[in-house]
């Protein structure tokens, strides 16, 4: 029988604004979980707290899926347990049917130098990457041991989501003021400056992906991207939108100056060929479509009232 009745929670995050208009478009019947009164249309809300959520445990268990977005997006220890890890707990414990997709992260694995499968394996470095990861672990021996339904784990890519009311908390914001400035990034090599970088995933894509992985039918974890860049093409992309002056300094065996900016010196991209497998998932947005609506957002964000 299809999914209809979706719990959501996150859906006024980074994320969230991207994947709930695509869930309502889908026909879905969503209620959203949001941390204070809020009127988001065409769906129902309802007012708590990851690390609280007894009172509202009915609601989760009527939904026949959950879709959990929601994060502290801390590095900080005390924050990552209450509302990461402890909370996704309270989730798990009121999940009672259907498929749960939660969106993780592929940092779990570190930023090694390679094209990363799902496999790949685990290297925590902060409490950020903790939080993701205990999420998912928790997430998927709870699948194994009931019978609820599918945990679908979704590593997506660096997210390319413009909205000029929703602060940016990932550094794509931080690299278009560094090219506004007339910055400098730094490079340990010449073939790192033509070879380093990430995947993305724009909001479209990833909302997109979203619905499709609630059809999966067995427990799993799934890398999702629309595509890779090198950090060279994402700069000069924005110089070129943007009208900015960043540039570029290489210095082997050297280190960042004054005024300029260490972008992680690694190949980061993932393979994403499982999920394409299991759900048809074809990306539609592009690099350069996207980069041009993240730049007319920037811009938007600098013109509204302090």
């Amino acid at each position: 029988m299809p999914v209809r009745r979706i719990f959501l929670t996150g859906a006024t995050g980074y994320s969230g604004q991207a994947v709930l208009p695509e869930l309502l478009k889908q026909g879905f019947d969503v209620t959203a979980l949001v941390r204070r009164p809020a009127t988001l249309p065409g769906c129902r809300t309802v007012v708590g707290e990851l690390d609280s959520l007894e009172r509202i445990k009915g609601e989760i268990s009527s939904a026949e899926a959950i879709v959990h977005l929601g994060s502290s997006r801390s590095f900080e220890q005390e924050l990552t347990l209450k509302d990461d890890i402890l909370g996704t707990s309270h989730l798990i414990e009121a999940w009672h049917t259907g498929p749960f997709a939660y969106a993780s992260s592929p940092t779990v694995q570190n930023l090694p130098e390679r094209s990363l499968t799902e496999d790949w394996p685990i290297d925590i470095q902060n409490w950020y990457d903790m939080g993701k990861f205990s999420s998912e672990f928790q997430l998927r021996l709870a699948a194994s041991s009931d019978s609820r339904g599918p945990a679908i784990v979704l590593r997506p890519g660096l997210y390319f989501i413009v909205n000029p009311r929703v602060h940016d908390r990932q550094y794509l914001g931080q690299i278009y003021r560094m090219c506004q400035a007339g910055g400098k990034f730094f490079f340990d090599s010449e073939e790192g400056l033509e070879n380093y970088g990430t995947s993305f995933i724009g909001g479209t894509d990833f909302a997109r992906a979203i619905v499709l992985s609630l059809n999966i039918q067995t427990t799993g974890t799934y890398n999702v991207a629309s595509g890779d860049f090198t950090w060279r093409e994402l700069i000069e992309n924005i110089n070129r939108c943007g009208g900015t002056r960043a540039d570029f300094v290489v210095r082997p065996g050297g280190k960042p100056e004054a005024g300029e900016w260490r972008l992680h010196q690694s190949r980061f991209y993932v393979d994403s060929g499982a999920f394409r497998a299991h759900t048809g998932f074809v990306p539609q947005q592009s690099l350069e479509e996207l980069i041009e609506e993240f730049v007319r957002g920037e811009r938007a964000t600098a013109a509204k009232p302090a």
